[in-house]
């Protein structure tokens, strides 16, 4: 349990679930200016890694994410 007062994630962590998001809004042909305008910002972060947004998309998408990534290799 978190205790009172604590981040229960870090702020990285957070902006790569935002950022797994609006790849997967891309992926669907959903895209929205805002979408686009948030995901150049989250782009020019440092602390946004290419390995916390995969995690992220893992953590969405699952088995079929892993399966999808396999195929590109």
């Amino acid at each position: 349990m978190v205790k009172k007062g604590q981040l229960r994630h870090d702020v990285c962590w957070r902006k790569s679930r935002t950022a797994a998001r609006i790849l997967l809004r891309e992926q669907a042909g959903k895209l929205t200016p805002r979408d686009i305008a948030l995901g150049r910002k989250l782009a020019a972060d440092p602390g946004l890694t290419p390995r916390l947004i995969d995690q992220a998309l893992y953590g969405f998408s699952g088995k079929p994410y892993r399966v999808a990534v396999a195929r590109r290799r």
